[in-house]
């Protein structure tokens, strides 16, 4: 009983092991996307808008989240849904989809967990998901207008 055991720890900590890395590439392409759509924004002209400085800070954020990390324990920090939403303002600004997927992976939790806490958010009415008609196994994941109320009110009060 204990080879299986051992076979099924493995198995486990494999499976660990290659979510970890996945979240990490999904985490390096998307400040590889942010970085190309924040040089784009500079060669825009006029003074940046209220939207701008609003999504700029949100990023911050949410990188500042990502340092703590660097120098203290992970399990300190664990806050996957304020995350998820700070991902989707930045993400609904920059009009680039969110799927659930990808909304995962700026959770830094497992997977359970964070469709625990899109679920709940969807409940609270923070965030809508839509279903996509082509495939409809792949469901989008949006910030609500209350969601996005909230989220404003949080950067303009912190800004």
């Amino acid at each position: 009983m204990s080879d299986g055991s051992s076979g099924a720890d493995t198995m486990v900590a494999l499976m660990h092991d290659f979510s970890e890395r996945l979240s990490g590439l999904a985490r390096e392409f998307d400040q590889r996307a942010t970085a190309v759509a924040e040089r784009d924004h500079r060669f825009d002209a006029g003074p940046p808008d209220a939207e701008a400085v609003q999504v700029a800070l949100a990023r911050r954020v949410l990188e500042q989240r990502r340092v703590r990390t660097r120098f203290l324990p992970a399990e300190l920090f664990h806050e996957p849904a304020w995350d998820m939403l700070l991902a989707l303002f930045v993400a609904q600004h920059e009009r680039r989809v969110m799927n659930v997927k990808t909304l995962v992976s700026y959770a830094e939790a497992p997977a359970t967990t964070s469709q625990r806490w899109i679920d709940h958010l969807h409940k609270l009415g923070l965030i809508e998901r839509i279903t996509d008609m082509v495939d409809r196994r792949r469901i989008e994941v949006q910030l609500s207008e209350s969601g996005e109320g909230a989220i404003r009110g949080y950067l303009t009060a912190i800004g």
